[in-house]
């Protein structure tokens, strides 16, 4: 049987506030986001435990990401209790119990169904967790992922210390009542959304992530999520794109696998007490060995050993070069010694072939006559790579993700072992050229907005339905142009179409780009990819799509304010 204690009792505490005012909101309180309503002292509805308290009614939107919250400081190894009575209005309905780990950026959720009754012993729903970081956590009462809209009961909130939900502590509030900052994911405060790519995170808490990315070096992909900021994780970004690649590493024991101009090559040859090494013979002016498809337009560390007889009539030296004489060279000239030369971080501009050539007094030899040098234990280590991304996941759960296989048409978001960059900002962006990736389904609304960060010339769907921006924002419904003059492109903006009924309006930064809107469109939107309109491909920059197969010009109130000003707080445009 749970008892029934104000503030303490047995050694054990309600680490919640206003254990019974779900509805109170500010700092240090519960905060709602897409609630429809938050009905405080329900009449009617006895509490579990039968005392003379209220219960509290949530009325959640059609979003699994509406809830209510509250922040807590909570201790790294210590076990806590999340626990709450709840009680379907009508049969049963499904909820969340969850939190968030603001400093790490972890989280968990316990999925739980209420039904119409409850009791001491029954209708309380707990979920465990260990903190894994010291700081703020926040804990959740929140909607079930199937994103339906529900009315469900609480009362009795409590976290506590413990592996089991301890005797029900009533808590009140204390501190600053004024309102909290709202949070910055879209998907706390706007419901309905089809689909959403962005290089921020749509919900607080929610296991996601932005992209799927390929790096340049060996051609390995690697999902990315965020950060405890709810930004891309720049860092995890870029440990996986910059990681140490070996793209060649000799092995002359039984074979050798350089090409040569000019000279021949053999493996396996014995010189200066030294097995299992290349030999290379000049038969002709301008001789050198080389590996081909080694290098790139990237950073790269080379190492070897090589050994020159002094008996050789010209060949007095090496050069290390690339097939590209703007790549730079390194001159080495030691006789008689194998001798270990290191180039770290050598800038590749356009080279992609390794390149070792014979020289006689720095210069490449114009004479030959069997001269020879040696080499072994040749490196090749790619240190800054490209990060193309193969995948932009669609966060709202839907599972409508963009992808392309092909990797000339897959867009950039680390170019030369740095994170692209929009506006001169520090937040993220995806760049392409010939860019394009295709969605999982395509949408077809009749009624849409849909919302997007760009800069330069960007598309959204394909053939008989596409946006696109370059000295001129554009959309063709139904082999229709509808097209407004934009002279500001090439600036970061914030751009909406927006589609009630016949009617279209094109807006950027939150102000109207036509003298009136586009009327009598008659046809559906087809939106079949992201980036590209058929043959003609994104170039340019993007941060954040957001599409919705529904009109929203209820929420589009500006720059400052609604869809529009969520989006430029965070990316700051204006």
């Amino acid at each position: 049987m749970y008892r029934y204690v104000m503030g303490s009792g047995g050694g054990v505490s309600n680490l919640l506030l206003g254990s019974e005012e779900l509805g109170s909101t500010g700092v240090g309180r519960w905060n709602q986001d897409l609630m429809n309503a938050v009905n405080a002292n329900v009449s009617g509805v006895a509490n579990p435990l039968n005392s003379d308290e209220t219960v509290d009614q949530l009325d959640f939107q059609a979003s699994k990401s509406a809830k209510i919250r509250q922040d807590v400081t909570l201790v790294a190894g210590t076990e806590y209790t999340f626990s709450v009575w709840a009680r379907a209005a009508s049969g049963t309905q499904p909820f969340r119990l969850r939190y968030y780990d603001n400093v790490g950026g972890s989280g968990g959720a316990s999925a739980f169904t209420a039904s119409a009754t409850w009791s001491p012993t029954t209708g309380r729903y707990e979920m465990t967790f260990t903190a894994a970081n010291s700081g703020t956590f926040t804990m959740m009462i929140q909607n079930a992922a199937d994103a339906v809209s529900r009315r469900i009961y609480f009362w009795g909130a409590m976290l506590n210390v413990g592996a089991t939900a301890a005797d029900y502590i009533k808590t009140t509030f204390i501190g600053p009542s004024s309102p909290a900052t709202p949070l910055m994911e879209f998907g706390d405060n706007f419901a309905g959304v089809t689909a959403y790519y962005s290089l921020r995170r749509f919900t607080i808490g929610e296991d996601t992530n932005a992209i799927r990315v390929r790096r340049s070096s060996d051609d390995t992909e690697q999902d990315i999520g965020f950060d405890a900021n709810g930004d891309l994780n720049s860092t995890a970004l870029l440990a996986f794109v910059n990681a140490d690649v070996d793209t060649y590493t000799s092995d002359f024991s039984s074979t050798e696998d350089l090409s040569e101009i000019n000279g021949t090559g053999a493996a396996a040859q014995s010189v200066g007490g030294v097995d299992d090494a290349y030999k290379f013979t000049l038969t002709g002016a301008g001789g050198l060995a080389q590996k081909t498809g080694v290098l790139s337009v990237n950073t790269f560390n080379v190492s070897l050993e090589y050994y020159i007889p002094s008996t050789n009539t010209y060949a007095d030296g090496i050069l290390i070069r690339t097939n590209q004489i703007g790549d730079g060279s390194y001159q080495q000239s030691i006789t008689d010694a194998w001798t270990s030369v290191n180039i770290q971080d050598w800038d590749i501009l356009t080279g992609s072939a390794l390149r070792i050539y014979a020289t006689d007094g720095g210069s490449i030899t114009t004479a030959a006559d069997n001269d020879v040098f040696y080499l072994k234990n040749i490196v090749v280590t790619q240190t800054t790579a490209d990060g193309a991304v193969t995948t932009f996941y669609d966060q709202t759960g839907n599972g409508n993700d963009a992808t392309n296989a092909t990797e000339s048409e897959q867009p950039l978001i680390v170019d030369g072992g740095s994170v692209v960059t929009m506006g001169g900002a520090s937040k993220a962006a995806i760049e392409g050229s010939t860019s394009s990736l295709a969605l999982s389904t395509a949408l077809t609304p009749t009624n849409f907005s849909i919302i997007h960060t760009s800069e330069g010339t960007g598309m959204v769907a394909n053939i008989n339905g596409y946006i696109r921006i370059s000295n001129y924002y554009r959309y063709n419904i139904g082999g229709n142009d509808y097209i407004s003059s934009d002279s500001n492109a090439a600036q970061q903006s914030i751009y909406v179409g927006n589609r009630n009924g016949t009617t279209l309006n094109l807006r950027r930064n939150g102000s109207e780009m036509a003298s009136s809107p586009h009327t009598s469109v008659t046809t559906a939107l087809n939106i079949t990819t992201i980036f590209n309109r058929s043959s003609i491909y994104f170039v340019g920059k993007m941060s954040e799509i957001i599409i919705f197969e529904s009109d929203q010009s209820s929420n589009l109130t500006g720059i400052s304010s609604g869809m529009e000003g969520n989006i430029n707080t965070y990316f700051d445009i204006v």
